[in-house]
Protein backbone atom coordinates (compact mmCIF):
# COMPACT_ATOMS: atom_id res chain seq x y z
CA UNK A 1 0.00 0.00 0.00
CA UNK A 2 1.15 3.85 -0.94
CA UNK A 3 -0.63 6.66 0.80
CA UNK A 4 0.19 10.43 1.04
CA UNK A 5 -0.99 12.16 4.12
CA UNK A 6 -1.93 16.00 3.61
CA UNK A 7 -3.10 17.57 6.92
CA UNK A 8 -5.41 20.35 5.55
CA UNK A 9 -7.82 23.40 6.12
CA UNK A 10 -10.32 22.19 4.27
CA UNK A 11 -11.14 19.32 1.31
CA UNK A 12 -13.88 19.85 -0.89
CA UNK A 13 -14.62 17.46 -3.74
CA UNK A 14 -16.99 16.87 -6.39
CA UNK A 15 -17.23 13.35 -8.64
CA UNK A 16 -17.14 14.01 -12.78
CA UNK A 17 -17.42 10.82 -14.50
CA UNK A 18 -18.42 7.32 -13.26
CA UNK A 19 -15.70 4.46 -13.98
CA UNK A 20 -16.84 0.57 -14.45
CA UNK A 21 -16.23 -0.30 -11.00
CA UNK A 22 -17.58 3.05 -9.15
CA UNK A 23 -19.47 3.28 -6.40
CA UNK A 24 -23.32 3.46 -5.59
CA UNK A 25 -24.09 6.94 -4.55
CA UNK A 26 -26.71 9.32 -3.38
CA UNK A 27 -27.26 12.93 -4.40
CA UNK A 28 -25.71 13.69 -1.50
CA UNK A 29 -22.32 11.89 -1.59
CA UNK A 30 -21.36 13.71 -4.84
CA UNK A 31 -20.13 16.29 -3.50
CA UNK A 32 -18.50 17.31 -0.18
CA UNK A 33 -16.28 19.58 1.79
CA UNK A 34 -14.93 18.99 5.31
CA UNK A 35 -12.40 21.14 7.34
CA UNK A 36 -9.39 20.66 9.48
CA UNK A 37 -9.05 17.31 8.12
CA UNK A 38 -5.85 14.53 7.62
CA UNK A 39 -6.41 13.64 3.95
CA UNK A 40 -4.99 10.03 3.63
CA UNK A 41 -4.65 9.39 0.17
CA UNK A 42 -4.64 5.58 -0.41
CA UNK A 43 -3.73 3.55 -2.99
CA UNK A 44 -4.10 -0.36 -2.63
CA UNK A 45 -1.58 -2.94 -4.28
CA UNK A 46 -1.53 -6.20 -5.46
CA UNK A 47 0.54 -7.39 -2.85
CA UNK A 48 -2.10 -6.20 -0.11
CA UNK A 49 -4.72 -8.91 -1.14
CA UNK A 50 -2.75 -11.01 0.33
CA UNK A 51 -3.72 -10.00 3.84
CA UNK A 52 -6.70 -7.59 3.63
CA UNK A 53 -7.31 -7.40 7.38
CA UNK A 54 -4.06 -7.09 8.57
CA UNK A 55 -2.78 -4.38 6.25
CA UNK A 56 -6.17 -2.48 7.53
CA UNK A 57 -5.11 -2.75 10.62
CA UNK A 58 -1.57 -1.94 10.05
CA UNK A 59 -2.78 0.85 7.64
CA UNK A 60 -5.19 2.95 10.41
CA UNK A 61 -3.01 2.42 13.31
CA UNK A 62 -0.81 4.48 10.98
CA UNK A 63 -2.54 6.89 10.02
CA UNK A 64 -4.40 7.14 13.81
CA UNK A 65 -0.36 7.75 15.03
CA UNK A 66 0.04 10.61 12.29
CA UNK A 67 -3.50 12.03 12.96
CA UNK A 68 -2.17 12.28 16.68
CA UNK A 69 0.96 13.72 15.63
CA UNK A 70 -0.50 16.40 13.95
CA UNK A 71 -3.39 17.46 16.37
CA UNK A 72 -5.93 16.30 13.71
CA UNK A 73 -9.84 15.67 14.34
CA UNK A 74 -11.40 14.43 11.67
CA UNK A 75 -9.29 11.83 8.76
CA UNK A 76 -10.73 11.38 4.99
CA UNK A 77 -9.88 7.92 3.64
CA UNK A 78 -9.72 9.31 -0.33
CA UNK A 79 -8.32 6.32 -2.92
CA UNK A 80 -6.27 7.65 -5.21
CA UNK A 81 -4.92 4.99 -8.19
CA UNK A 82 -1.99 7.37 -9.07
CA UNK A 83 0.50 6.47 -6.62
CA UNK A 84 0.90 3.21 -7.79
CA UNK A 85 1.52 1.58 -10.92
CA UNK A 86 0.90 -2.08 -9.14
CA UNK A 87 -3.06 -1.45 -8.05
CA UNK A 88 -5.15 -4.33 -6.51
CA UNK A 89 -8.72 -5.79 -7.83
CA UNK A 90 -11.92 -2.96 -7.42
CA UNK A 91 -12.78 -5.59 -5.26
CA UNK A 92 -10.18 -5.60 -3.09
CA UNK A 93 -9.02 -2.17 -3.20
CA UNK A 94 -13.01 -1.21 -1.62
CA UNK A 95 -12.55 -3.81 0.89
CA UNK A 96 -9.42 -2.08 2.23
CA UNK A 97 -11.40 1.17 2.60
CA UNK A 98 -14.09 -0.02 4.56
CA UNK A 99 -12.44 -2.25 6.48
CA UNK A 100 -10.10 0.81 7.26
CA UNK A 101 -13.09 2.76 8.20
CA UNK A 102 -14.88 0.51 10.72
CA UNK A 103 -11.50 0.17 12.40
CA UNK A 104 -11.08 3.75 13.03
CA UNK A 105 -14.88 4.28 13.80
CA UNK A 106 -14.59 1.31 16.65
CA UNK A 107 -11.43 3.62 17.53
CA UNK A 108 -13.15 6.61 18.06
CA UNK A 109 -12.08 8.50 14.90
CA UNK A 110 -14.58 11.08 12.76
CA UNK A 111 -13.69 9.49 9.59
CA UNK A 112 -15.07 10.16 6.19
CA UNK A 113 -14.54 7.84 2.80
CA UNK A 114 -14.68 10.12 -0.46
CA UNK A 115 -16.79 7.71 -3.45
CA UNK A 116 -14.57 4.87 -4.71
CA UNK A 117 -14.49 4.36 -8.55
CA UNK A 118 -15.16 7.86 -9.33
CA UNK A 119 -13.01 10.72 -11.07
CA UNK A 120 -13.39 13.40 -8.89
CA UNK A 121 -12.33 17.56 -9.25
CA UNK A 122 -10.65 18.40 -5.11
CA UNK A 123 -9.30 21.69 -3.84
CA UNK A 124 -7.86 21.66 -0.65
CA UNK A 125 -5.27 23.92 1.49
CA UNK A 126 -2.36 22.68 3.05
CA UNK A 127 -1.56 23.95 5.87
CA UNK A 128 2.52 23.82 5.51
CA UNK A 129 4.10 22.86 8.94
CA UNK A 130 6.89 20.00 8.78
CA UNK A 131 4.36 17.46 8.79
CA UNK A 132 1.72 18.29 6.40
CA UNK A 133 2.89 16.47 3.66
CA UNK A 134 4.21 12.56 4.68
CA UNK A 135 4.48 9.73 2.19
CA UNK A 136 4.35 6.57 3.33
CA UNK A 137 4.85 2.62 2.33
CA UNK A 138 3.38 -0.27 3.95
CA UNK A 139 5.29 -3.68 2.52
CA UNK A 140 3.92 -7.32 3.21
CA UNK A 141 6.85 -9.07 3.50
CA UNK A 142 6.70 -13.15 3.14
CA UNK A 143 5.57 -13.61 6.65
CA UNK A 144 3.02 -11.04 6.06
CA UNK A 145 4.22 -8.84 8.53
CA UNK A 146 4.26 -4.99 7.35
CA UNK A 147 6.70 -2.60 7.64
CA UNK A 148 5.90 1.42 7.46
CA UNK A 149 8.57 3.34 6.18
CA UNK A 150 9.04 7.13 6.23
CA UNK A 151 10.69 9.04 4.28
CA UNK A 152 11.23 12.78 3.01
CA UNK A 153 11.41 12.58 -0.54
CA UNK A 154 13.00 16.35 -1.06
CA UNK A 155 15.73 15.70 1.88
CA UNK A 156 16.86 12.55 0.18
CA UNK A 157 17.00 14.23 -3.25
CA UNK A 158 19.31 16.53 -1.79
CA UNK A 159 21.63 14.08 -1.80
CA UNK A 160 21.52 13.24 -5.16
CA UNK A 161 24.48 15.68 -7.14
CA UNK A 162 25.80 15.20 -10.17
CA UNK A 163 29.49 14.78 -10.12
CA UNK A 164 31.28 17.45 -10.66
CA UNK A 165 33.65 17.71 -13.79
CA UNK A 166 36.91 19.55 -12.74
CA UNK A 167 38.31 21.11 -16.40
CA UNK A 168 41.60 22.54 -14.65
CA UNK A 169 43.69 19.07 -15.47
CA UNK A 170 41.79 18.07 -18.33
CA UNK A 171 42.99 18.91 -21.94
CA UNK A 172 40.28 20.02 -24.86
CA UNK A 173 39.76 16.85 -26.42
CA UNK A 174 38.87 15.07 -23.19
CA UNK A 175 36.08 12.87 -23.48
CA UNK A 176 34.35 13.74 -20.30
CA UNK A 177 34.31 17.57 -22.04
CA UNK A 178 33.26 16.38 -25.09
CA UNK A 179 30.39 14.16 -23.77
CA UNK A 180 29.25 16.75 -21.51
CA UNK A 181 29.25 19.85 -24.65
CA UNK A 182 27.71 17.44 -26.80
CA UNK A 183 24.99 16.49 -24.28
CA UNK A 184 26.28 12.67 -24.46
CA UNK A 185 26.36 11.22 -20.76
CA UNK A 186 26.83 12.08 -16.92
CA UNK A 187 27.38 10.60 -14.57
CA UNK A 188 25.72 10.66 -10.56
CA UNK A 189 26.84 10.08 -7.04
CA UNK A 190 24.09 7.89 -6.51
CA UNK A 191 25.83 5.19 -8.79
CA UNK A 192 29.19 6.15 -8.87
CA UNK A 193 31.48 4.85 -11.51
CA UNK A 194 28.60 3.62 -13.94
CA UNK A 195 27.27 6.16 -17.01
CA UNK A 196 23.93 7.87 -17.13
CA UNK A 197 23.88 7.35 -21.00
CA UNK A 198 21.74 10.48 -22.80
CA UNK A 199 19.91 10.08 -26.38
CA UNK A 200 22.80 11.20 -28.11
CA UNK A 201 25.42 8.71 -26.14
CA UNK A 202 22.72 6.16 -26.66
CA UNK A 203 22.62 6.69 -30.47
CA UNK A 204 26.27 6.45 -30.49
CA UNK A 205 26.52 3.55 -28.88
CA UNK A 206 23.78 1.88 -30.67
CA UNK A 207 25.83 2.56 -34.06
CA UNK A 208 28.83 0.98 -32.54
CA UNK A 209 26.88 -2.24 -31.61
CA UNK A 210 24.80 -2.59 -34.71
CA UNK A 211 28.15 -2.81 -36.63
CA UNK A 212 29.50 -5.22 -34.28
CA UNK A 213 26.25 -7.54 -34.98
CA UNK A 214 26.92 -7.10 -38.74
CA UNK A 215 30.44 -8.29 -38.99
CA UNK A 216 29.53 -10.97 -36.46
CA UNK A 217 26.69 -12.30 -37.87
CA UNK A 218 28.95 -12.30 -41.13
CA UNK A 219 32.01 -14.11 -39.73
CA UNK A 220 29.17 -16.67 -38.14
CA UNK A 221 28.62 -15.72 -34.94
CA UNK A 222 25.55 -16.50 -32.78
CA UNK A 223 24.50 -13.95 -30.21
CA UNK A 224 23.11 -14.94 -26.95
CA UNK A 225 21.92 -13.59 -23.36
CA UNK A 226 22.52 -14.13 -19.85
CA UNK A 227 21.54 -13.32 -16.19
CA UNK A 228 23.29 -10.49 -14.60
CA UNK A 229 23.30 -11.89 -11.06
CA UNK A 230 24.01 -15.60 -10.32
CA UNK A 231 24.84 -17.81 -7.87
CA UNK A 232 28.19 -17.73 -5.77
CA UNK A 233 28.59 -21.73 -6.87
CA UNK A 234 28.90 -20.70 -10.64
CA UNK A 235 32.16 -18.27 -9.78
CA UNK A 236 33.94 -21.20 -7.50
CA UNK A 237 33.65 -24.04 -9.89
CA UNK A 238 34.79 -21.48 -12.62
CA UNK A 239 37.86 -20.33 -10.29
CA UNK A 240 37.11 -16.26 -9.94
CA UNK A 241 36.43 -16.69 -6.05
CA UNK A 242 39.69 -17.87 -5.96
CA UNK A 243 41.18 -14.99 -7.81
CA UNK A 244 38.53 -12.46 -8.50
CA UNK A 245 36.42 -12.36 -4.85
CA UNK A 246 37.65 -9.08 -3.59
CA UNK A 247 36.61 -7.28 -7.44
CA UNK A 248 32.72 -8.97 -7.18
CA UNK A 249 29.59 -7.34 -5.87
CA UNK A 250 27.79 -9.72 -3.53
CA UNK A 251 23.84 -10.03 -2.23
CA UNK A 252 21.94 -12.21 -0.86
CA UNK A 253 18.69 -13.82 -1.86
CA UNK A 254 16.43 -16.78 -0.26
CA UNK A 255 19.45 -17.14 1.96
CA UNK A 256 21.90 -18.01 -0.46
CA UNK A 257 25.11 -16.09 -1.59
CA UNK A 258 24.61 -14.50 -5.19
CA UNK A 259 26.94 -12.41 -7.54
CA UNK A 260 26.27 -9.93 -9.58
CA UNK A 261 29.23 -11.13 -12.62
CA UNK A 262 32.10 -9.53 -13.26
CA UNK A 263 32.49 -11.75 -16.63
CA UNK A 264 30.66 -13.32 -18.83
CA UNK A 265 32.07 -16.42 -19.94
CA UNK A 266 30.51 -18.49 -16.75
CA UNK A 267 26.79 -17.46 -18.32
CA UNK A 268 27.98 -18.42 -21.39
CA UNK A 269 29.20 -21.84 -20.53
CA UNK A 270 26.24 -22.72 -19.41
CA UNK A 271 24.51 -22.31 -22.23
CA UNK A 272 26.79 -24.31 -23.73
CA UNK A 273 25.72 -26.81 -21.31
CA UNK A 274 22.07 -26.60 -21.98
CA UNK A 275 22.25 -29.61 -24.24
CA UNK A 276 24.17 -32.27 -25.85
CA UNK A 277 27.08 -30.92 -28.49
CA UNK A 278 28.06 -32.52 -31.43
CA UNK A 279 31.62 -32.09 -33.26
CA UNK A 280 29.67 -31.38 -36.30
CA UNK A 281 28.69 -27.70 -34.38
CA UNK A 282 32.02 -27.03 -33.94
CA UNK A 283 33.12 -24.19 -34.10
CA UNK A 284 30.69 -22.83 -31.84
CA UNK A 285 30.79 -18.98 -31.70
CA UNK A 286 29.09 -17.19 -29.32
CA UNK A 287 28.65 -13.33 -28.64
CA UNK A 288 27.19 -11.67 -25.97
CA UNK A 289 27.02 -7.75 -25.72
CA UNK A 290 27.57 -8.59 -21.56
CA UNK A 291 27.22 -5.52 -19.25
CA UNK A 292 29.80 -6.24 -15.96
CA UNK A 293 30.28 -4.94 -13.00
CA UNK A 294 33.23 -4.42 -11.17
CA UNK A 295 34.45 -3.48 -7.42
CA UNK A 296 36.46 -0.48 -8.25
CA UNK A 297 38.41 2.23 -5.67
CA UNK A 298 36.70 5.47 -6.15
CA UNK A 299 40.14 7.29 -6.63
CA UNK A 300 40.98 5.27 -9.25
CA UNK A 301 37.01 5.88 -11.85
CA UNK A 302 37.42 8.03 -14.33
CA UNK A 303 35.01 9.05 -17.14
CA UNK A 304 34.45 6.33 -19.64
CA UNK A 305 38.07 4.85 -19.17
CA UNK A 306 37.40 3.23 -15.79
CA UNK A 307 33.93 2.10 -14.63
CA UNK A 308 32.30 -0.06 -12.26
CA UNK A 309 29.71 -0.76 -14.88
CA UNK A 310 30.52 -1.52 -18.62
CA UNK A 311 29.29 -3.51 -21.56
CA UNK A 312 31.89 -6.10 -23.02
CA UNK A 313 31.38 -7.55 -26.70
CA UNK A 314 32.43 -10.64 -25.07
CA UNK A 315 32.54 -13.83 -27.36
CA UNK A 316 33.63 -17.35 -26.69
CA UNK A 317 34.51 -19.84 -28.82
CA UNK A 318 34.26 -23.92 -28.70
CA UNK A 319 36.56 -25.89 -30.84
CA UNK A 320 38.50 -28.49 -31.61
CA UNK A 321 42.52 -28.94 -31.30
CA UNK A 322 42.58 -28.99 -35.24
CA UNK A 323 40.45 -25.81 -35.46
CA UNK A 324 41.98 -23.88 -32.92
CA UNK A 325 44.55 -21.89 -35.04
CA UNK A 326 42.27 -21.01 -37.66
CA UNK A 327 40.29 -19.69 -35.33
CA UNK A 328 42.62 -17.52 -33.39
CA UNK A 329 43.78 -15.93 -36.98
CA UNK A 330 40.00 -15.49 -37.78
CA UNK A 331 39.27 -13.33 -34.99
CA UNK A 332 43.24 -11.61 -35.51
CA UNK A 333 41.78 -10.74 -39.09
CA UNK A 334 38.08 -9.66 -37.24
CA UNK A 335 39.79 -7.40 -35.41
CA UNK A 336 41.86 -5.58 -37.84
CA UNK A 337 38.70 -5.22 -39.60
CA UNK A 338 37.49 -2.65 -36.68
CA UNK A 339 40.10 -0.92 -36.02
CA UNK A 340 41.48 -0.19 -40.02
CA UNK A 341 37.31 1.05 -40.11
CA UNK A 342 38.21 3.53 -36.95
CA UNK A 343 42.01 4.44 -38.45
CA UNK A 344 43.38 3.03 -35.31
CA UNK A 345 46.93 1.37 -35.69
CA UNK A 346 47.99 -1.22 -33.05
CA UNK A 347 50.11 -3.98 -31.73
CA UNK A 348 50.01 -6.78 -30.53
CA UNK A 349 51.20 -8.56 -27.34
CA UNK A 350 51.48 -12.35 -26.03
CA UNK A 351 51.02 -12.15 -22.37
CA UNK A 352 51.91 -15.50 -20.71
CA UNK A 353 51.10 -17.14 -17.47
CA UNK A 354 50.59 -15.81 -14.58
CA UNK A 355 52.60 -16.37 -11.26
CA UNK A 356 48.84 -16.90 -9.47
CA UNK A 357 47.23 -19.27 -12.42
CA UNK A 358 45.07 -21.88 -12.75
CA UNK A 359 45.25 -25.76 -13.75
CA UNK A 360 48.65 -28.12 -14.87
CA UNK A 361 51.58 -26.32 -16.22
CA UNK A 362 51.55 -28.49 -19.16
CA UNK A 363 48.56 -27.25 -20.62
CA UNK A 364 49.90 -23.94 -20.05
CA UNK A 365 52.52 -24.60 -22.30
CA UNK A 366 50.82 -26.26 -24.87
CA UNK A 367 48.28 -22.81 -25.01
CA UNK A 368 51.35 -20.26 -25.06
CA UNK A 369 52.98 -22.35 -28.44
CA UNK A 370 49.03 -22.62 -29.78
CA UNK A 371 48.97 -18.51 -29.19
CA UNK A 372 52.86 -18.20 -30.67
CA UNK A 373 51.96 -20.52 -33.86
CA UNK A 374 49.21 -18.58 -35.12
CA UNK A 375 50.76 -15.13 -34.13
CA UNK A 376 53.87 -16.67 -36.52
CA UNK A 377 52.06 -18.39 -39.10
CA UNK A 378 50.72 -15.32 -39.86
CA UNK A 379 53.60 -13.34 -39.66
CA UNK A 380 52.44 -11.03 -36.97
CA UNK A 381 55.18 -9.38 -35.00
CA UNK A 382 54.46 -9.31 -31.47
CA UNK A 383 56.01 -8.82 -28.27
CA UNK A 384 56.09 -10.99 -25.18
CA UNK A 385 54.56 -9.45 -21.69
CA UNK A 386 55.21 -12.31 -19.28
CA UNK A 387 53.18 -13.47 -16.96
CA UNK A 388 50.87 -11.01 -17.88
CA UNK A 389 48.40 -13.67 -18.71
CA UNK A 390 44.73 -14.88 -17.27
CA UNK A 391 44.44 -16.96 -14.35
CA UNK A 392 42.64 -19.30 -16.26
CA UNK A 393 44.88 -18.76 -19.42
CA UNK A 394 47.27 -17.17 -21.60
CA UNK A 395 46.37 -14.02 -24.40
CA UNK A 396 46.97 -12.12 -26.70
CA UNK A 397 46.56 -8.70 -26.33
CA UNK A 398 45.36 -5.74 -28.90
CA UNK A 399 47.17 -2.25 -27.81
CA UNK A 400 45.52 0.58 -30.39
CA UNK A 401 47.25 3.94 -30.26
CA UNK A 402 44.95 7.28 -30.46
CA UNK A 403 45.57 10.30 -32.24
CA UNK A 404 47.55 11.73 -28.94
CA UNK A 405 49.69 8.58 -29.18
CA UNK A 406 48.81 7.11 -26.16
CA UNK A 407 48.16 3.05 -25.71
CA UNK A 408 45.21 1.64 -25.30
CA UNK A 409 44.46 -2.33 -24.36
CA UNK A 410 40.89 -2.74 -25.63
CA UNK A 411 40.61 -6.32 -27.98
CA UNK A 412 41.91 -9.94 -26.66
CA UNK A 413 42.32 -13.86 -27.02
CA UNK A 414 42.71 -15.81 -24.59
CA UNK A 415 43.26 -19.24 -24.92
CA UNK A 416 41.42 -21.25 -22.07
CA UNK A 417 41.77 -25.29 -21.31
CA UNK A 418 40.79 -24.93 -17.83
CA UNK A 419 36.97 -23.54 -18.01
CA UNK A 420 36.14 -26.80 -20.24
CA UNK A 421 37.72 -29.11 -17.43
CA UNK A 422 36.35 -26.90 -14.63
CA UNK A 423 32.98 -27.39 -16.08
CA UNK A 424 33.02 -30.44 -17.46
CA UNK A 425 32.26 -29.61 -21.04
CA UNK A 426 31.52 -32.52 -23.82
CA UNK A 427 30.93 -33.19 -26.76
CA UNK A 428 30.31 -36.09 -28.72
CA UNK A 429 33.15 -36.31 -31.60
CA UNK A 430 32.85 -38.24 -35.08
CA UNK A 431 34.43 -41.47 -33.59
CA UNK A 432 30.81 -42.02 -31.00
CA UNK A 433 32.94 -40.71 -27.41
CA UNK A 434 32.66 -37.80 -25.54
CA UNK A 435 35.36 -35.36 -26.25
CA UNK A 436 36.42 -31.91 -23.79
CA UNK A 437 36.38 -28.82 -26.40
CA UNK A 438 38.65 -25.62 -26.36
CA UNK A 439 37.38 -22.28 -25.38
CA UNK A 440 38.72 -19.15 -27.13
CA UNK A 441 37.65 -16.23 -24.72
CA UNK A 442 37.74 -12.70 -27.32
CA UNK A 443 36.34 -9.09 -27.25
CA UNK A 444 36.88 -6.57 -30.11
CA UNK A 445 35.94 -3.38 -29.25
CA UNK A 446 36.83 -4.74 -24.89
CA UNK A 447 34.86 -2.45 -22.92
CA UNK A 448 32.67 -0.43 -24.99
CA UNK A 449 32.55 3.41 -22.81
CA UNK A 450 36.53 2.63 -22.89
CA UNK A 451 35.82 2.32 -26.67
CA UNK A 452 33.77 5.38 -26.79
CA UNK A 453 36.04 7.41 -24.78
CA UNK A 454 38.66 6.59 -26.68
CA UNK A 455 37.16 7.24 -30.13
CA UNK A 456 35.47 10.78 -29.17
CA UNK A 457 38.88 11.75 -27.84
CA UNK A 458 40.65 10.16 -31.05
CA UNK A 459 38.88 12.17 -33.35
CA UNK A 460 38.14 15.29 -30.71
CA UNK A 461 34.06 14.52 -30.85
CA UNK A 462 34.37 14.74 -34.99
CA UNK A 463 32.26 11.81 -35.77
CA UNK A 464 31.69 10.31 -39.01
CA UNK A 465 28.15 10.48 -40.55
CA UNK A 466 27.49 6.74 -39.60
CA UNK A 467 28.25 7.39 -35.83
CA UNK A 468 27.15 11.05 -35.55
CA UNK A 469 24.28 11.22 -33.00
CA UNK A 470 22.68 13.88 -35.09
CA UNK A 471 23.93 13.29 -38.64
CA UNK A 472 22.36 16.52 -40.00
CA UNK A 473 20.59 19.57 -38.73
CA UNK A 474 17.55 21.42 -40.97
CA UNK A 475 17.58 25.27 -40.29
CA UNK A 476 15.14 27.85 -41.85
CA UNK A 477 16.69 31.28 -42.86
CA UNK A 478 13.46 32.93 -41.59
CA UNK A 479 9.83 32.56 -40.05
CA UNK A 480 8.43 32.11 -43.91
CA UNK A 481 10.43 29.35 -44.78
CA UNK A 482 9.34 27.36 -41.44
CA UNK A 483 6.90 25.45 -43.41
CA UNK A 484 9.37 24.06 -46.20
CA UNK A 485 11.98 23.09 -43.70
CA UNK A 486 9.74 20.68 -41.95
CA UNK A 487 8.89 19.58 -45.32
CA UNK A 488 12.81 18.19 -45.69
CA UNK A 489 12.77 17.50 -42.17
CA UNK A 490 10.62 14.69 -42.79
CA UNK A 491 11.66 13.97 -46.17
CA UNK A 492 14.87 12.95 -43.95
CA UNK A 493 13.22 11.37 -40.94
CA UNK A 494 11.15 9.40 -43.12
CA UNK A 495 14.37 7.77 -44.66
CA UNK A 496 15.51 6.89 -41.20
CA UNK A 497 18.30 9.54 -40.78
CA UNK A 498 18.74 11.02 -37.08
CA UNK A 499 18.06 14.39 -38.35
CA UNK A 500 17.03 17.43 -36.40
CA UNK A 501 15.23 20.62 -36.96
CA UNK A 502 16.08 24.17 -35.80
CA UNK A 503 13.30 26.87 -36.21
CA UNK A 504 13.95 28.96 -33.01
CA UNK A 505 14.32 32.60 -33.31
CA UNK A 506 17.94 34.17 -33.79
CA UNK A 507 20.17 34.46 -36.59
CA UNK A 508 20.80 32.10 -39.52
CA UNK A 509 24.69 32.58 -38.47
CA UNK A 510 23.79 31.90 -34.31
CA UNK A 511 21.88 28.43 -35.75
CA UNK A 512 25.00 27.60 -37.84
CA UNK A 513 27.52 28.33 -34.96
CA UNK A 514 25.16 26.15 -32.80
CA UNK A 515 25.12 23.21 -35.03
CA UNK A 516 28.98 23.41 -35.44
CA UNK A 517 29.36 23.29 -31.68
CA UNK A 518 27.57 20.47 -31.77
CA UNK A 519 29.76 19.09 -34.56
CA UNK A 520 27.25 18.05 -36.50
CA UNK A 521 28.37 16.60 -39.90
CA UNK A 522 25.75 18.25 -42.23
CA UNK A 523 23.84 21.79 -41.71
CA UNK A 524 20.98 22.14 -44.66
CA UNK A 525 19.65 25.96 -44.91
CA UNK A 526 16.36 26.46 -46.79
CA UNK A 527 15.46 30.04 -47.84
CA UNK A 528 13.99 31.68 -50.16
CA UNK A 529 15.86 30.34 -52.82
CA UNK A 530 15.54 27.16 -51.91
CA UNK A 531 11.53 26.51 -51.42
CA UNK A 532 11.80 28.11 -54.98
CA UNK A 533 13.99 26.09 -56.72
CA UNK A 534 13.15 23.25 -54.54
CA UNK A 535 16.90 22.76 -53.33
CA UNK A 536 19.33 22.62 -50.46
CA UNK A 537 21.80 24.77 -49.12
CA UNK A 538 24.75 21.90 -47.67
CA UNK A 539 27.17 23.11 -45.20
CA UNK A 540 29.49 20.88 -44.03
CA UNK A 541 31.02 20.71 -40.65
CA UNK A 542 34.41 22.29 -40.38
CA UNK A 543 33.80 23.77 -43.72
CA UNK A 544 32.91 27.62 -44.20
CA UNK A 545 31.16 27.74 -47.72
CA UNK A 546 28.01 26.04 -48.29
CA UNK A 547 26.97 24.40 -51.41
CA UNK A 548 24.13 25.84 -53.02
CA UNK A 549 21.29 24.48 -55.33
CA UNK A 550 22.01 21.02 -54.06
CA UNK A 551 19.35 18.60 -55.47
CA UNK A 552 17.28 16.67 -52.35
CA UNK A 553 17.99 12.88 -54.62
CA UNK A 554 21.85 13.52 -55.02
CA UNK A 555 22.28 14.85 -50.99
CA UNK A 556 19.95 11.48 -50.11
CA UNK A 557 22.24 9.38 -52.08
CA UNK A 558 25.97 10.69 -51.20
CA UNK A 559 24.30 10.63 -47.01
CA UNK A 560 23.31 6.96 -47.96
CA UNK A 561 26.98 6.15 -49.07
CA UNK A 562 28.08 8.24 -45.92
CA UNK A 563 25.50 6.18 -43.78
CA UNK A 564 27.47 3.02 -44.58
CA UNK A 565 30.11 1.79 -42.23
CA UNK A 566 31.10 -0.92 -44.29
CA UNK A 567 31.90 1.33 -47.18
CA UNK A 568 35.45 2.50 -45.26
CA UNK A 569 36.45 -1.04 -44.49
Amino acid sequence: MKTLYVHSDYLEYAVKKRTPVADQITEEEKQGRWEEVLIDFISVEKQDEEDIEGMAKRAADDVLEVAKKVGAKSIVLYPYAHLSSSLSSPDAGRKMLRTMEDILRKEGAEVHRVPFGWYKAFKMSCKGHPLSELSREIRVTEKKRVEVEDFDPAALLKQVSKSKLSKGDLKENDHRIIGQRLDLFSFYDVAPGMVFWHPKGMAIRNALIELSREEHRKAGYREIRTPQVMSDILWKVSGHWGHYKDNIFLTNYDDRQFAVKPMNCPGGILVFKGRERSYRELPLRMLEFGDVHRVELSGVLSGLFRVIQFTQDDAHIYCTEGSLESEIVGVMALVDRFYKLFGFEYRMELSTRPESFMGDPALWDRAEAALRKALEDRGVKYEVNAGDGAFYGPKIDFKIKDSLGREWQTATIQLDFQMPERFQLEYAGDDGRMHRPIMLHRTVYGSLERFMGILLEHLNGNLPVWLAPVQLRIISFKDSNNQAAEAVHKRFFDLGYRVELDLSYGTVEGKIRDAELQKIPYIIVIGDKEEQSNTLAVRRHGTKAPRYGVKFEDFAKQLEEESDPHRAI
